[in-house]
C-alpha cells in the first residue's frame, strides 16, 4: 500500500468511540447534572430535587430517579392514556402490551391514578465508557412515543467490546458473549441475520438486533397461557393482571402478553430484559451481571409456575400440561398469585 493510500485511509477513517476520552462521573445524579449543564445537549431542567430530576431534551420530557444502590442509571418516560384506554380496562392493558412490544428499551408499567403508562430505562452505570450517551440513547428511543420515525441515531458509530472483540452493535456483542463467556450450559441453537437463539438450561433465549445499536434485548417466550387469551374479557383481564403482577416482582424485568396478527404467537408472553451499553464500553461485565440476574428471575418465575401456581391457587388452568418437578431442587421462596389490580 502506498504512503498516499495509507494517509488517505487514516484521514477518512470514521472516528471510533475510544478515540475520544472516557466520559464518566461518580454517580448517576452527577452525570445527569453534567448533561444538563453541557450546552451541546441543549437540555432544560423542569423540576429538580435530590432523588428526582425532571428535564427536557430534544422535545422529550424524562425523569431521572435515584437508584438506592448507586449502580443503575434510571430514567423514566410517561405516555398518557388515550380516551379509549381511559374508558376500558381491557383497552388499557392492550395499550400496555403494545408499549412493551413497540418500545423495547423500556420496562413499561401502568399508573391508573395518573391515567398514563410509564417506561423505565436502566443502564448499569459505572461500567459505561460514555455515561452521557446512555442518557442520550434513552431520550432518543423515547422520542418515538411522539414521532412515527426517528433516524437520529442511524448514522452514529458504535463500538461495543467483549474483551478484545469489537462489535458494531450491542446485540452482536451479546451474541459473542453468549457464545464464549456465558454461564455453563449455554450454547447456540440457530441463527438468522437479525436474531440468534441460545439454549440456556431448559429454556431457549433469543437475542434480536434492535432498532439502534446501543441496546440489546434478551427474551424468553412462553405459550403456557396462550390458549386462555382467546377467552372472554374477564379471562383476558385475569391474564394481563397476572403478567403485570409477575413483572412487578422484579425492578428491571419486562413481562407482558404478546398481541400480534399471527395466531401462532399471539397471546403468548415474553419475559425479557433490555441491556443499554454506550460506545467504547467493555460490555462483558455488564452482560455477566445483567444476564445472570435476568436468568435467575426467569428461574424464579418458572419455579413459581411449577409449584405455587397450582390447582388450588389457579383452578381455571389445566395443570396437567406441566412436567413433574422435584420440590427439593427449588431455589426460590414460596410466592402467592400476583395480581396487578391488587398491587398497584
Amino acid at each position: 500500500m502506498s504512503l498516499l493510500s495509507t494517509l488517505k485511509r487514516l484521514l477518512t477513517r470514521p472516528e471510533r468511540a475510544r478515540d475520544r476520552p472516557r466520559v464518566a462521573y461518580p454517580s448517576p445524579r452527577a452525570a445527569v447534572l453534567a448533561f444538563l449543564h453541557d450546552p451541546q445537549w441543549g437540555a432544560r431542567v423542569v423540576e429538580q430535587g435530590e432523588e428526582r430530576i425532571v428535564f427536557e431534551y430534544d422535545g422529550v420530557i424524562g425523569e431521572w430517579l435515584d437508584d438506592p444502590t448507586g449502580d443503575w442509571l434510571h430514567l423514566r418516560f410517561r405516555d398518557p392514556f388515550t380516551e379509549a384506554q381511559r374508558s376500558s380496562e381491557l383497552a388499557m392493558y392492550e395499550g400496555w402490551a403494545a408499549h412493551c412490544a413497540q418500545h423495547t428499551l423500556f420496562r413499561w408499567d401502568i399508573d391508573e391514578q395518573a391515567q398514563e403508562y410509564y417506561g423505565d430505562a436502566f443502564a448499569l452505570f459505572h461500567e459505561q465508557y460514555n455515561q452521557l450517551e446512555c442518557i442520550w440513547g434513552a431520550f432518543n428511543s423515547a422520542k418515538l412515543l411522539r414521532e412515527g420515525s426517528n433516524r437520529i441515531a442511524m448514522g452514529r458509530n458504535n463500538d461495543v467490546f467483549v474483551t478484545a472483540y469489537r462489535a458494531p452493535t450491542t446485540a452482536i456483542a451479546l451474541w459473542h458473549w453468549l457464545d464464549s463467556d456465558a454461564p455453563a450450559g449455554t450454547h447456540r441453537l440457530r441463527s438468522t441475520y437479525n436474531e440468534h437463539w441460545f439454549e440456556t438450561g431448559s429454556a431457549v433465549c433469543s437475542v434480536m438486533q434492535e432498532q439502534w445499536a446501543y441496546y440489546a434485548r434478551a427474551a424468553y417466550t412462553n405459550g403456557d397461557f396462550q390458549p386462555y387469551m382467546s377467552g372472554g374479557e374477564e379471562q383476558q383481564l385475569r391474564l394481563y393482571r397476572l403478567h403485570l403482577g409477575l413483572q412487578r416482582w422484579f425492578p428491571r424485568l419486562r413481562n407482558f402478553v404478546i398481541q400480534t396478527d399471527n395466531p401462532e404467537n399471539s397471546g403468548a408472553n415474553e419475559t425479557s430484559v433490555a441491556i443499554l451499553v454506550s460506545s467504547g464500553t467493555d460490555a462483558g461485565p455488564i452482560f455477566d451481571r445483567v444476564f445472570r440476574e435476568f436468568y435467575g428471575q426467569v428461574i424464579e418465575i418458572t419455579e413459581w409456575f411449577n409449584f405455587d401456581f397450582n390447582p388450588k391457587t389457579a383452578p381455571w388452568f389445566d395443570h396437567s400440561v406441566k412436567k413433574p418437578q422435584r420440590r427439593d431442587q427449588r431455589q426460590s421462596p414460596v410466592r402467592g398469585i400476583p395480581d396487578a389490580k391488587e398491587n398497584r
